[in-house]
């Protein structure tokens, strides 16, 4: 992420804002794809910040073909959450805006980046118990949805 490295480079942890584009990727037959973090291992959804000069669905292609080698087709709008906050175990703090999509058309076979340890396909109601905070609201409300 070049961009908030260079913001990061000049301010060190203290607090920023990001607009993050999330995906909760849902196949009818798999479940939902999730990955676990290399760095604090709870499971979360594939997406990231945007960069500068990018929109929500170019940034949200992007971070899941860096994170999980898939092309994503069609992405819909589901969800959008701001205020939440986040405490990297680098100590970088965040204050995110989430733009969350569902994305039922994808190619490839998933493959975790460095970012990720692992990426599985969950049942809806298997789903891991250690999910990152901030995402379990919109994870629930999109099974609550669906």
């Amino acid at each position: 992420m070049g961009y908030i490295s260079d913001i990061r480079k000049l301010i060190g942890h203290s607090p920023i804002m990001m607009t993050a584009a999330m995906c909760i990727l849902y196949d009818r037959e798999k479940g939902l794809l999730l990955e676990k973090r290399s760095d604090d291992g709870t499971w979360c959804v594939p997406g990231g910040g945007l960069e500068l000069g990018e929109t929500l669905e170019q940034a949200l292609r992007r971070e899941v073909r860096e994170e999980a080698s898939l092309e994503i087709e069609d992405p819909v709008l589901f969800d959008v959450q701001a205020g939440i906050h986040m405490v990297y175990p680098n100590g970088d703090e965040v204050y995110y805006t989430d733009v969350v999509y569902i994305v039922e058309k994808y190619t490839g076979t998933p493959e975790p980046d460095r970012e990720s340890t692992e990426l599985k396909w969950f049942p809806p109601d298997g789903l891991p118990d250690n999910i990152m905070p901030t995402q379990i609201g919109y994870i629930k409300k999109f099974l609550a949805e669906g």
